[in-house]
């Protein structure tokens, strides 16, 4: 089927009751129809200008300041970013080496609290640490 349009209506069926029309007023009463056409669209104009002055007049609040209320605007993607700042997403998650590094000290650090219980510091003490991946667990 045809991309919709104006209405609903695609190109050709706007092409096609564009013909009609013009054969329906045919040439001479077409420049009048195109002039009451004309005053419509500006007494539409005129309406909506004047609809949007009154409701500013009304509410006090200009039709432009409303925008700043949008809920698309409250994206959580762009919030993060602009809470991020300047900082890198690098610099806050650690490198998958650092990761496997701090996995290897953590077992290391476990086996020899097991084995004496006079350990100077807990693998607490070194931070948060990211919890074990198990892939059987989802």
């Amino acid at each position: 089927m045809g991309g919709t349009g104006f209405i609903g209506l695609g190109g050709w069926e706007l092409v096609v009751l564009l013909v009609v029309f013009l054969v329906v007023v045919g040439p001479q009463r077409l420049p009048d129809v195109t002039r009451q056409l004309i005053h419509w669209v500006r007494q539409a104009r005129r309406w909506v200008d004047d609809s949007r002055s009154t409701v500013e007049d009304e509410m006090g609040i200009a039709i432009e300041d409303l925008k700043k209320y949008d809920p698309r605007q409250y994206d959580p993607r762009r919030i993060i970013r602009e809470a991020w700042g300047d900082t890198d997403i690098e610099d806050l998650v650690p490198s998958k080496e650092a990761l496997s590094v701090a996995a290897g000290g953590a077992a290391v650090g476990a086996a020899a609290k097991k084995g004496s219980k006079s350990g100077s510091k807990s693998a607490k003490d070194k931070g948060p640490q990211r919890a074990p991946f198990d892939d059987e667990a989802t």
